[in-house]
This record gives structure tokens, C-alpha cells and sequence, in this order.
């Protein structure tokens, strides 16, 4: 049954998936890579032309290295995603094995995992960085475990290269992972000394040199560390008041973690009488809790803590697995899996198309601004806050567009700010208009 549900659950994924417009920072990301391969320049990102220094390049590299099986489109930033949502799923039933010796247990834990709401119906398919990160962050927990556990000078090595490679993901919050759980380790089983032994340089170093041998190879490797650094501590802002967004954050996890973050405590109730908490779950819960906390007290957002959905899963599947047991439950079970996985096709079939077709759709805003001109004509792009426009148009053209700073021969621009030149067409969006206009030379 488990593993029926997985299967169902990736497919429901498939349908329509390029017909769904660039959302959140797709578009960025995707910019961001159609450069590099334009330009052949894959050490130092840029963004419009412009230097861009908020992200290390490595999930730029994996969407330029599908462009060569996918033709540039939102399918190839989101293949990425797709590739990277199927080996966390197996890693999360792998290391849920590893742990208790369970296939059953084992498979109940990857499907929890891939059926979060925030996973099956955004980030699991989306083509942002976040669902790769997690499995960065993951297999890097899972090898520290195992580390500390045998010993294991090839594992601690291991651990060191995984982290390494997701600092070149998402920066300095790959190195926080990796600091809080060893030190969670340490705490938990009263090996502090660990920590400072030779045997863990095998872990740090890597971790270190790895994004080192790439920044020292940028132009401004100084400047790139400082945005890296403001990069990661302005993400932890909000609107709202410390106290306020940890009243609030709990809430928004659970929303984001249904349905399974409701029969969660549900199934504690029907399995009662047959519970426990073993070594292995409680090692996982405190690397949760561990690595939850700077979110938490930080006004973070709730994706942030994405990293950590696949110890979540491990945990709610121990106990609903014991739930499962008793035959109402598992008759709920199946309705509510049967429930979302229908949500889900429902949600392909359906919504990408309509927001594909939409009048405020950034993709068909850009094809009539291309129809609107010779498509040879160069352009340029002053409106990075609607990027997905000027994404969309560059892979109309074939070649991405840059900033009127680093295109002088533009004849048109996309503008949404400060008029250019001669308004060719306007385009009304829910809280702007934005514009192709003709410059003057």
C-alpha cells in the first residue's frame, strides 16, 4: 500500500508541470543559469549582466547540465528539483531501514515524507534550491550519524564532501546544520572530546575546502563572502515581532507538514498501549529540535526548516506505523492518502493550465510583448522585480537579457520603474503596470 501511494504521488507531479509559469524565485534561478550558459562563465553568477552574489553557483550548474537533455523552460529547473525530490525520498526510507530494520517502517517513511503538503504541492516540483539543499542537508545528517556511531574515517570524510557541496547550494546555513548536529551528537552521547579529535578534521576540512577552491577562483571573493553573510542573517527577518513569529512559526510548520502533522498525534492516541521511544528516535529528535530552534526564535520562513522534514518524517511514521495496526485507523489512512494524491492530480490537470492562461500570467505577458517587435531587435531588462517577464523573452529569443548598463544597443526595454523611452505596450498587474518601451537613440 505504501509504496503504491509513492508511485501515485511522483506521477501526480508529471501532468502539466511545463505549462505552470515560473513561481517565486524560479525565474531568478533560472536567469541566473541561462547566463552562465550563454556566456560560458560558470564560476562567478550574474544577473542581467550584473555580477550576482546572494547564491554559490551549484544548483545554476545542475539547471545548466539538464539544459542538455531539457530545452530551456520551466522543465529544466524543475527536472532538477523532481531528481532530487526522488533521492531524498530513498534516502529517507534508506536511512529509516538503517535505523530500525523495517521495510515496511521504511517505505511508510518515505511516503510521509514525500507527501507533506509544502513538499507534494510546492517545493518537492518547484525549481528553486530548497527540496535539493534538503537532500544535501539530509545525507550529510545521515552520514554524521553513522559517523559518530562506527567511527567511520570514510564516513566523517564523506560527511565533510556532502557538506561542502551544499554550502555551494544555499551558503552559510549548510555550515550551521552541520555545526549544531555535531555538536548535538556530542551532547547526546557525551562525546565531547570527539569534537576536537584529529579524526574530525576529516569532517571539516572538506566541508571548508570544497567551497574554497571555487570562491577564490571569482573576481571578488571578499565581496561574495560579505553578501553571503548578509545573504543568510537578512533572510532570518520579518514583519513581525520576535515574540509574535514564534507564537506563529509552530503553527505554520504544522499547516505546512499535513496531513501527517495531524495524524501524528492522532495515531499516539490509537496506539496508546503499545508505545516506546527508542535509542535511534530520540538521537533524531534532538537533531531536530536542535536545528530547529535558531529558526524558530529568528522570524525565518517556514520552508527554511525543509531540511529537517525528513527526521520529522522518520518520527511520524514510527508512531503511525504502530497506529496502522488498528483497522479504523488504517481505513482513515487511506482515505486521507487517496484524498491528496486525487488533490494533487486535481491540482496539475487543472490549475497549471489556468494559471498558465491568465491575462496577469508573466509567460503571456512576455509572448505578446515578443509578437509586439522583431524578435532580433535587442532588448533589455529594467524591471528585475518581474525577472519571469524578461526570463520568458530572453528564452523566446534564445539569449538572455541584460540590463540597459550592459546592453547599449538595446532599441527596446522592459520597464516597470522610471520611463526609458516611448511606451510601446502596457501591461496592468495586480499591484503594477509594466512596459515595453522603444528607446530613442
Amino acid at each position: 500500500m505504501f509504496l503504491f501511494f509513492i508511485l501515485l504521488a511522483f506521477v501526480s507531479l508529471l501532468p502539466n508541470l511545463h505549462r505552470y509559469p515560473f513561481k517565486n524565485e524560479e525565474s531568478l534561478r533560472t536567469q541566473v543559469a541561462f547566463e552562465m550558459w550563454h556566456s560560458g562563465n560558470y564560476l562567478q553568477p550574474t544577473f542581467l549582466g550584473e555580477p550576482y552574489f546572494n547564491k554559490p553557483p551549484l544548483f545554476n550548474w545542475l539547471i545548466v547540465l539538464y539544459s542538455q537533455i531539457i530545452p530551456w523552460s520551466e522543465l529544466t529547473a524543475r527536472a532538477v528539483s523532481l531528481s532530487f525530490l526522488l533521492l531524498t525520498t530513498l534516502l529517507v526510507g534508506i536511512f529509516s531501514h538503517y535505523l530500525f530494520r523495517n521495510l515496511s517502517l521504511a517505505t511508510l517513511s518515505s511516503l510521509v515524507f514525500l507527501t507533506f503538503g509544502n513538499v507534494l504541492f510546492f517545493y518537492g516540483f518547484l525549481g528553486e534550491i530548497d527540496i535539493t539543499f534538503t537532500f544535501f542537508v539530509f545525507l550529510g545528517l545521515c552520514l554524521l550519524y553513522i559517523w559518530w556511531s562506527t567511527g567511520s574515517e570514510v564516513v566523517g570524510f564523506l560527511a565533510g564532501v556532502v557538506f561542502g557541496l551544499a554550502f555551494l547550494l544555499k551558503g552559510l546555513p549548510a555550515y550551521a546544520f552541520m555545526g549544531i548536529s555535531v555538536l548535538t551528537l556530542a551532547l547526546y552521547s557525551k562525546s565531547y572530546a570527539k569534537v576536537f579529535k584529529p579524526d574530525a578534521l576529516l569532517v571539516y576540512t572538506p566541508s571548508l575546502l570544497i567551497p574554497l577552491l571555487w570562491i577564490i577562483q571569482t573576481p571578488e571573493p571578499i565581496q561574495y563572502l560579505a553578501n553571503l553573510w548578509r545573504e543568510s542573517f537578512s533572510r532570518v527577518e520579518g514583519d513581525f515581532s520576535r515574540l509574535r513569529h514564534m507564537l506563529f512559526f509552530p503553527l505554520v510548520n504544522f499547516k505546512d507538514t499535513l496531513p501527517w502533522s495531524f495524524l501524528f498525534p492522532l495515531s499516539l492516541y490509537v496506539a496508546r498501549k503499545d508505545l516506546d521511544f527508542p535509542l535511534q528516535l530520540r538521537a533524531l529528535l534532538l537533531l531536530f529540535i536542535a536545528n530547529y530552534i535558531p529558526y524558530w526564535v529568528s522570524n525565518s520562513a517556514g520552508r527554511y526548516i525543509m531540511p529537517l522534514y525528513p527526521l520529522l518524517a522518520i518520527l511520524f511514521a514510527y508512531y503511525v506505523h504502530k497506529a496502522f495496526r488498528v483497522e479504523a485507523y488504517k481505513r482513515l489512512l487511506f482515505i486521507v492518502l487517496s484524498g491528496i494524491v486525487i488533490l494533487k492530480f486535481l491540482h496539475s490537470f487543472f490549475f497549471f493550465p489556468y494559471a498558465e492562461s491568465r491575462e496577469t500570467s508573466r509567460k503571456r505577458i512576455a509572448e505578446r510583448m515578443v509578437k509586439l517587435i522583431d524578435p532580433k531587435s535587442p532588448i533589455a531588462c529594467e524591471c528585475p522585480q518581474e525577472k519571469s517577464v524578461c526570463l520568458y523573452i530572453g528564452l523566446l529569443k534564445g539569449e538572455p537579457l541584460q540590463s540597459l548598463g550592459k546592453n547599449k544597443d538595446a532599441e527596446y526595454v522592459v520597464a516597470c520603474g522610471e520611463s526609458k523611452g516611448f511606451s510601446v505596450a502596457e501591461f496592468k498587474l495586480k499591484d503594477k503596470t509594466i512596459r515595453l518601451e522603444r528607446l530613442v537613440k
